[in-house]
């Protein structure tokens, strides 16, 4: 492995569904940093890792509960070698406060201004 690694910031998106139809499926994504030389070997990594992630367990109803890894949102070479207090790993941008404040049930962020074009 003479090749220079780097540090990767990936966002890794699974679904969970709760056996019995009752509940609607359930969406997730996790965070991570991965070690790897080229953006494509991040990318194996990172998939090696969701996929490692995938379980099927019986709850305390005698329901199957499936997480089941559904793929890569994002994937970004970080601006750092050692990751330490207060660095930004990731950075992604959107198009609707209000929607990501839903979606995240993020209460604390200010309400969108409604005077943006």
């Amino acid at each position: 492995m003479g090749e220079t690694q780097f540090l990767w910031g990936v966002v890794l998106i699974y679904r969970t569904d709760i056996g019995g139809g009752y509940a609607p499926p359930r969406f997730s994504e996790d965070v991570r940093v991965v070690r790897a030389d080229s953006e494509d070997a991040a990318r194996d990594v990172a998939s090696a890792l969701g996929r490692e992630d995938e379980v099927s367990y019986g709850n305390a109803f005698d329901e199957e509960v499936t997480w089941r890894f559904l793929g890569i949102a994002s994937l970004q070479l970080l601006q750092v070698d050692e990751p330490e207090a207060g660095v930004t790993l990731l950075s992604r941008s959107f198009d609707s406060l209000n929607r990501y404040r839903d979606l995240f049930e993020a209460d604390d962020l200010p309400e969108e201004p409604q005077d943006h074009p």
